[in-house]
C-alpha cells in the first residue's frame, strides 16, 4: 500500500497530521492481523514439529549474578527449582513459518509440538529428604501449572526449557544428587546425572 500525499502549500501541521493519521491506520491493521491469525497464540507462532534428542542440560534456580546456582553454592530452598533443557531437532516444515505482514510480540518463546517423548523420570543417586538411592522423585517435582514430572504425558506445545519446585523440605545443607530420564517413544532412553547446590532450609 503506497501513501501520496500532496500539497499546494507546504503546511507542517496538515503534513504531520496526515501522517499520523496513516501511521495509526497502519498500526490498526497490524494488530487485527494478529488477532484473527488462527493458528497464533496471543500473537505468537505456532508450534514447531520436532523430536526430542535428548537432555540438554539440568540446571538450578536460583539465577543471580547473570548465572545459575551450582553444585559449589549454597541457596534458599525457598528459592530453588530444579530445571531441564531438552536437545530437540525440528521436523521440516510442509511451509515456511511466518508471512509478510505478521507480527509477532517480543515476549514470545518458540514452542513445539514432540510427540515422540513417552514420559520422564528423575533417579535419586543418593539419600535425600528421609528416601533411598534409587527413588523416582519425580512426582514431587511439581511445575508452574501444578503438575508432577511423573504425569507429564502430552508434550504438544511445550518450550525445550522445564522448571519445577521440589515438594518436600530435605534437612538443611543437603544435596540433590540425581539421575533424570528421559524416555522415547522408540524405547531407547537418554539420562543425565546432576548435583544440586547445597539447600538451606532454615
Amino acid at each position: 500500500m503506497v501513501w501520496i500525499v500532496k500539497f499546494k502549500s507546504w503546511d507542517h501541521k496538515k503534513a504531520w497530521a496526515t501522517i499520523s493519521l496513516c501511521l495509526a491506520y497502519l498500526s490498526v491493521l497490524v494488530l487485527v492481523s494478529c488477532i484473527e491469525e488462527p493458528e497464533f497464540n496471543e500473537g505468537c507462532p505456532a508450534p514447531k514439529e520436532a523430536d526430542a534428542v535428548s537432555i540438554k542440560q539440568v540446571f538450578f534456580s536460583p539465577y543471580k549474578n547473570q548465572r545459575y546456582a551450582s553444585s559449589s553454592d549454597t541457596v534458599a530452598f525457598s528459592e530453588f527449582r530444579f530445571n531441564f533443557e531438552l536437545e530437540i531437532k525440528e521436523k521440516e516444515a510442509m511451509n515456511s513459518g511466518s508471512l509478510p505482514g505478521q507480527a509477532f510480540a517480543l515476549s514470545c518463546i518458540q514452542t513445539y509440538n514432540l510427540r515422540n517423548i513417552s514420559n520422564i523420570s528423575v533417579i535419586l543417586l543418593a539419600p535425600f529428604a528421609g528416601l533411598p538411592t534409587g527413588t523416582d522423585i519425580s512426582y514431587l517435582l511439581i511445575t508452574p501449572d501444578g503438575e508432577k514430572i511423573s504425569e507429564l504425558r502430552d508434550f504438544q506445545n511445550v518450550s525445550v526449557y522445564f522448571g519445577s519446585k521440589l515438594n518436600v523440605t530435605p534437612s538443611n545443607y543437603s544435596q540433590l544428587k540425581t539421575r533424570t530420564f528421559l524416555f522415547l517413544r522408540n524405547g531407547t532412553q537418554k539420562v543425565m546425572d546432576s548435583t544440586s547446590p547445597f539447600l538451606k532450609t532454615n
